[in-house]
């Protein structure tokens, strides 16, 4: 357990729920605005996909206020005599949302470690500024992803230099590392948002232009309101200069892109910082601990599917709990399942296995003299491998009323 992952998700549900404390109107990852929902925080070891801890929280939990409880329940859990014993302190490695100032101090004061990224705030997109090309292109990381590139895209290392990054709460400072990386995937992915985010842009703006003067965009306020409409939202809004002079009836709208600004945009491209306060670990080494982070998300993703349910009204919240707590046990079957796997050199995935045992049946014929026929299915080559190489009894074992004893 030397890393736990740990993330956020939502699940959403059908009906009002008017007396439910759990299900509320919040930020939607299921994109179901529309319906009230529930948050998940979960952790799970980095290794194995492990389930350790889970806490259902109400839909419109504000994320930020999510991770000192985490961390508190973490250090209660490592508290446990058997992890007392072992010292385990992991690293927690989340998202964004995990370092904020507050929870860079609760791990410093528990003794905890952490990675994460940090979010683009003026000072962070300093800090990365602050890294000359030259630097950059030195520090190679030896960090290979699974994913093959793009055909015709040949691999480009990623780049990667270690930085000074200071955190300050209730006036109070700590100084942590933070890992600035390059990535050339992520350069190209920049790119092509900022062109089509400034495409959309000028093309509302152009189409405003010539409205400009005709019906309803001859009221000053009118075009006021259909400029700022068009640039709501628009993550390229910073780079575009707009000027809406004169009065109704004679209006005239400038606009340009401010070249400063997009030059300092195109520089942070494909850039972002990772901090930690494990002093320990080489850049390689981060940079694999937080691109494992989709394992809590691939985790999250089974927790939530892949099996459609029909819609069940959950009448208490208690319940709620009782049904997430049976999915994450579920989920820590399935783990376990894949950990003994791998660990007798099986290379089938949970899946397959799953699906392979899916059409494995028995049949009990009841007489009316009280007696019992067990029959069972016809058992297939792969089944009948795994059942041996994970040393799992015979399947007619399981038709009796003798206690069972599986061997680890």
């Amino acid at each position: 357990m030397s890393a736990v992952h740990w993330d956020i998700t939502s699940f959403y549900f059908e009906g009002e729920y008017t007396d439910s404390d759990l299900a509320r109107y919040g930020h939607s990852r299921d994109h179901r605005s529309e319906a009230k929902q529930a948050n998940l925080g979960l952790s799970v070891t980095s290794r194995d996909r492990m389930p350790l801890l889970y806490r259902v929280l109400a839909g419109n939990t504000d994320d930020r206020t999510t991770p000192v409880p985490h961390i508190q329940a973490l250090v209660a859990f490592l508290a446990r005599p058997e992890l007392v014993a072992l010292g385990v302190r992991p690293l927690i490695v989340s998202d964004c949302k995990m370092i904020t100032p507050e929870a860079v101090f609760a791990c410093h004061a528990n003794h905890l470690y952490y990675l994460g990224p940090l979010a683009t705030e003026k000072a962070v997109k300093a800090l990365i500024a602050s890294v000359p090309e030259v630097e950059l292109a030195a520090h190679e990381l030896s960090y290979r992803p699974k994913r093959k590139p793009p055909k015709g895209q040949p691999f480009i290392p990623y780049r990667g230099v270690w930085r000074s990054f200071t955190f300050t709460y209730q006036d109070e400072s700590v100084t942590d590392r933070a890992l600035v990386v390059w990535s050339a995937g992520k350069e190209r992915l920049d790119q092509q948002k900022r062109k089509t985010h400034l495409k959309r842009l000028l093309d509302g703006l152009a189409n405003i232009q010539r409205q400009l003067n005709t019906g309803k965009y001859g009221k000053r306020d009118y075009a006021v309101e259909q400029l700022a409409n068009v640039r709501r939202g628009n993550p390229a809004k910073p780079l575009v200069d707009v000027e809406l002079i004169g009065q109704d009836g004679a209006l005239q709208l400038h606009f340009r892109i401010n070249r400063e600004r997009l030059g300092a945009a195109q520089r942070l491209d494909g850039k972002y910082a990772l901090a930690t306060n494990a002093p320990h670990l080489t850049g390689h080494e981060a940079l694999i601990y937080f691109k494992a982070e989709d394992s809590v998300e691939k985790s999250v993703a089974v927790v939530k599917g892949p099996l459609r349910v029909r819609p069940v009204f959950l009448h208490t919240d208690e319940r709620i709990q009782v049904l997430v707590f049976f999915n994450l046990v579920a989920l820590l079957v399935r783990a376990i399942l894949a950990l003994r796997l791998k660990r007798v050199g099986l290379s089938y995935s949970v899946d397959q296995v799953l699906f392979e045992f899916a059409s494995l049946n028995a049949v009990y014929q009841h007489f009316s003299d009280g007696s019992q026929v067990p029959q069972l299915g016809s058992v297939s080559a792969f089944q009948q491998e795994v059942l041996m190489a994970l040393h799992l009894p015979p399947l007619t074992r399981y038709m009796t009323d003798t206690p069972l004893v599986i061997s680890a």
